[in-house]
C-alpha cells in the first residue's frame, strides 16, 4: 500500500512537471491546439437547434444557506467550505440535492453517485439528508458487479436489472466518458431507471464547437477519432474532457435519450457567476423518465 503511494506520487510529481513543454511541442506538430477550448456560455445556439432549455437563476442566499446548513453535522464538509479548489461545486451539489430532494424522501427510493469514490462529500450530503439508505457509489476504479455499496465497471454497462433505480447523478464527472460512453451512458439509463427516475448531469460542458480538452501528460492511450479537435491544458491532470458543440450534443445526447423514452432538460444556469466570477457551472442536464 505504501509502495503503491509513493509510485503515485512520483508518477504525479513526473507529469505535473513535463505537462507544460509536452502540451507546447503536441500543439506545435499540430496534434492539438494550446489553451483552453472557447466555452459556450449561452443558450441561444442550442435554441437554434430546436433544442429545448430551461434557465434558471440561482437563488443564491438559499445556495449558500443550504451549504452552511450543513457543516455543523460533518467536519469534513465545514472544513472544504474554505478550499479554493471546491467553492465551484457548492453550486452544484445545491442544484442536484434539489433535484432529486422528493426521489429520496422515499425510503426504498435506490440512488447511484455515478463516477464517483467512497469519500465524496456529495455521499455525505445524501447521507445526511436522504430518507433512503439505498445509497451506492459506481466508478470504474471498483472491482465489476455489486460489492456492499460499490458498483465498479462501466456506467454504460451497469450490472442492475431494468427498472431498479431511482435517482443518479454525475458531477464534474460526464466529460471524462471517453469513445461512445456518454451516449451507451444515456441509454442505460433510460433502461434501469424506474418510471418518474431522473438523472442529474452538471456541469455539462458545451463549447463553441466540440472539442476534447486533455492533459497530454496524462493520456498517453487516449484513443478519439481523427477528426475531433484536442485542446492541451498544460497541468490540467485529467486525459479527458469532452465538450459538445450544440449539434454533438443533439447528436450523441438528446436523440438518443429521446429515443430511448427519456424526457430531456438542459438547464442554462443564468446568473452562476454571482457566487464568483469564474465560476464554470453554466449547464446541467436531467434525463427523466415518465410516469
Amino acid at each position: 500500500m505504501l509502495l503503491d503511494k509513493v509510485k503515485r506520487s512520483i508518477t504525479y510529481r513526473f507529469n505535473y512537471q513535463v505537462s507544460p513543454a509536452l502540451s507546447q511541442v503536441m500543439s506545435g506538430i499540430n496534434r492539438g491546439k494550446l489553451g483552453h477550448g472557447p466555452r459556450l456560455t449561452e443558450a441561444q445556439p442550442l435554441l437554434d437547434l430546436g433544442i429545448s432549455v430551461e434557465q434558471l437563476s440561482f437563488d443564491v442566499e438559499d445556495c449558500w444557506s443550504f451549504w452552511h446548513s450543513l457543516c455543523p453535522k460533518s467536519k469534513h464538509l465545514d472544513g472544504l467550505v474554505n478550499s479554493e479548489s471546491f467553492w465551484q461545486k457548492i453550486p452544484q451539489y445545491y442544484f442536484t440535492w434539489k433535484s432529486i430532494q422528493a426521489i429520496l424522501e422515499n425510503p426504498q427510493s435506490v440512488y447511484i453517485d455515478v463516477a464517483s469514490t467512497t469519500n465524496s462529500p456529495y455521499q455525505q450530503i445524501v447521507n445526511l439528508l436522504a430518507k433512503t439508505t439505498n445509497i451506492y457509489t459506481q466508478d470504474l476504479i471498483f472491482p465489476p458487479g455489486i460489492h456492499d455499496r460499490q458498483i465498479g465497471g462501466s456506467a454504460a454497462e451497469l450490472p442492475l436489472p431494468d427498472a431498479s433505480v431511482d435517482a443518479m447523478t454525475l458531477h464534474c464527472a460526464f466529460e471524462h466518458f471517453e469513445g461512445d460512453a456518454d451516449t451507451g451512458f444515456v441509454r442505460e439509463a433510460g433502461r434501469v431507471l424506474r418510471p418518474g427516475g431522473r438523472v442529474c448531469i452538471v456541469p455539462l460542458y458545451l463549447g463553441e464547437y466540440a472539442f476534447v480538452l486533455c492533459d497530454p501528460a496524462w493520456a498517453f492511450n487516449l484513443c478519439v477519432s481523427p477528426d475531433t479537435i484536442i485542446h492541451f491544458l498544460p497541468r490540467w491532470g485529467e486525459r479527458h474532457g469532452r465538450f459538445y458543440s450544440p449539434e454533438t450534443l443533439l447528436q450523441r445526447i438528446v436523440e438518443p435519450s429521446k429515443a430511448a423514452g427519456r424526457t430531456v432538460r438542459v438547464i442554462h444556469f443564468t446568473n452562476i457567476t454571482e457566487l464568483d466570477p469564474d465560476c464554470y457551472t453554466h449547464f446541467g442536464l436531467i434525463l427523466e423518465k415518465s410516469l
